[in-house]
Order: C-alpha cells, then sequence, then structure tokens
C-alpha cells in the first residue's frame, strides 16, 4: 500500500493520539529537532552514483500509473510533454 505524504502524516498523527493522547503525541513531535549540517552537501553524496536513468527507472515502476501515457516515452529523455 502506497501513501501520499499527506496521508502518510494524517495517520501518524492518529497512531500517536491513539497510543500517547493528545499531550503526548504533542510533546513526542517537539522532540524532533530541524538537524544539523548541510543539507545540500549530504544529498549530493548520497545521490552521487545516482544517474537520471535509475530516477527514471523507479519513477516508471513506482508511479507509472500516475503518467499520462503520451509522456511516458519523454521521462528523463531530454523530451518534454506540453
Amino acid at each position: 500500500m502506497s501513501l501520499a505524504l499527506p496521508e502518510i502524516r494524517q495517520k501518524g498523527w492518529q497512531a500517536l493520539v491513539k497510543e500517547l493522547g493528545y499531550a503526548g503525541a504533542t510533546k513526542f513531535m517537539l522532540l524532533f529537532d530541524p538537524g544539523r549540517g548541510d543539507y545540500v552537501e549530504d544529498r549530493k553524496g548520497i545521490l552521487r552514483e545516482t544517474t537520471i536513468e535509475k530516477i527514471r527507472e523507479d519513477l516508471l515502476k513506482d508511479y507509472f500509473f500516475l503518467i499520462p501515457s503520451e509522456c511516458l516515452s519523454t521521462i528523463g529523455k531530454g523530451g518534454r510533454h506540453n
């Protein structure tokens, strides 16, 4: 089952409230730290070995049902669909 980000957020919040109550769920969320460091540089390191073809393959594998059929041949091939 693949959920969209808003659905994940909603279900996650509901699970927290169910287990911890509203006050506990709120406290739990406040524990999250925005992080440190340089996200852009970290991301470059993570994606160093990733190619546009790999991204294309992943998109087609996981999200092909959202892509209009007339656009499929242009994804990651430098083409555009207007």
